[in-house]
């Protein structure tokens, strides 16, 4: 199981633009509907994208039951990103902390719910993070799931915290128990590499990253993370290949397909002709010498 070279991202539907807020906007307003989204997925189907790469949002839980009820796109795999730590906070803004976790507790068997605060009583923080996985990938539920990954707000506070263990731990349940890649986001490739590689031992993990050529959010150079891309050592999906807009795409797709150690882009867009045009690019064999 891998990664097709091109994976849709989802940042256009909720309003994400790291570069234009004006943009963000826009694209917020632009996609309140489930008919919307559907129908850009369905651009990048048409493109021939079978990776679909999502934040757990609340936005896209009645659009993937849309596609699994409705059967559509055959061959699409979906990789949930976890957790969506903006749906908790304003959860608890609106409800209280104690009805965010009442309706989680709906979500799950009791059997797992104990299981995982059994765990934290006796230190073991990973049964947590196994039954925060569990009530996310109810979103996914009828759909094919390639992988699951675990986002930067969270893998870089842990790797930050040293919880080398928690990481270990949440690798060998996705892999193990649910079967399906394991991965992570960061802002830090290089550190990501040095804990998850040269510290815990796992051997080639799948790691998201900023990588372009403008060096727009590669941290903590564009050099050391271009080395860290060509180590070897993950398998790694490229993201923020247009700088949020800010980067052309034959040139900036050139530079990417060109680093060692790309093996998938990551993108998003709201237009069908962009969309066509990105994935012809990616998926274009290289000109012979």
């Amino acid at each position: 199981m891998t990664f097709g070279k091109a994976i849709l991202g989802d940042n256009q539907f909720l309003g994400v633009n790291h570069a234009d807020q004006a943009k963000a906007v826009a694209l917020n307003q632009q996609f309140t509907s489930t008919q919307a989204i559907i129908e850009v997925i369905g651009w990048a189907y048409e493109a021939g994208i079978r990776d679909f790469m999502f934040t757990t949002h609340d936005r896209l839980q009645p659009v993937l039951q849309e596609i699994a009820r409705s059967n559509l796109f055959p061959g699409m795999a979906y990789t949930p990103c976890l957790p969506y730590a903006h749906k908790y906070a304003n959860a608890m803004a609106e409800k209280g902390m104690l009805a965010v976790i009442m309706d989680n507790v709906k979500a799950t068997s009791k059997m797992q719910l104990f299981g995982g605060v059994a765990k934290a009583v006796a230190g073991d923080l990973g049964g947590l993070m196994q039954l925060l996985v569990h009530v996310e990938l109810l979103m996914t539920k009828g759909l094919p799931v390639r992988g699951v990954f675990l986002q930067n707000i969270i893998f870089d506070l842990l790797l930050g915290l040293n919880a080398s263990k928690i990481l270990e731990k949440y690798h060998r349940y996705v892999s193990d128990k649910l079967g399906v890649l394991p991965g992570f986001i960061t802002m830090n490739h290089p550190a990501a590499v040095k804990v998850l590689c040269d510290e815990i031992g796992l051997e080639q993990p799948w790691l998201c990253a900023n990588f372009n050529i403008g060096g727009f959010r590669t941290n903590p150079s564009n050099d050391a993370v271009r080395q860290s891309f060509a180590s070897g050592k993950t398998r790694n999906i490229a993201m923020s290949v247009f700088a949020s807009g800010a980067l052309r795409g034959a040139d900036a797709l050139g530079y990417v397909k060109g680093a060692a150690g790309v093996d998938a882009i990551l993108f998003g867009s709201s237009r069908q002709a962009n969309i066509a045009e990105n994935a012809r690019l990616i998926f274009a064999e290289p000109a012979q010498a």
